[in-house]
């Protein structure tokens, strides 16, 4: 299983990573900035230029949960975009969406569930994506 790492198209993994990043930059910045802060409840707060942690580690998160979902992919032989989406929805829904609610879940969000509604299109969307870069990167 190990030797299965070695021979994931990390290239891919990286573009795809990239194409996440990217995707969550104009989700959260430009589309729904406003009703972030919202649900995160500093919407009465003057916008901040975000520290290096809240860049870097949302960028290196996804790059695990796509390398984890490449690996998916190489293990049960996907190699078409039909079943590549069908995967991506699954970690999307099956994962991804109950995750992001789960850490919602707590006294620090005020809107928990408004919180969840905004992220969860963003994942389905973003693991579409990367699916679809994987596979199309994996093509001989």
């Amino acid at each position: 299983m190990i030797e299965m790492l070695l021979h994931l198209n990390w290239f891919a993994v990286l573009i795809a990573s990239v194409a996440h990043f990217a995707l969550g930059g104009v989700w959260f910045g430009l589309l729904f900035g406003k009703q972030y802060a919202a649900a995160l409840g500093i919407a009465d707060r003057p916008p901040q230029q975000p520290a290096p942690l809240f860049l870097i580690g949302p960028f290196v998160c996804s790059a695990v949960t796509i390398a984890t979902t490449a690996f998916l992919l190489q293990s049960l032989h996907i190699g078409t975009y039909g079943d590549a989406m069908v995967l991506a929805t699954l970690v999307a829904i099956g994962y991804l969406t109950p995750m992001t609610l789960n850490i919602a879940i707590n006294p620090l969000f005020p809107r928990p569930f408004y919180y969840a509604l905004i992220n969860a299109p963003m994942f389905l969307i973003g693991s579409l994506v990367a699916c679809a870069i994987l596979v199309w990167m994996s093509q001989p």
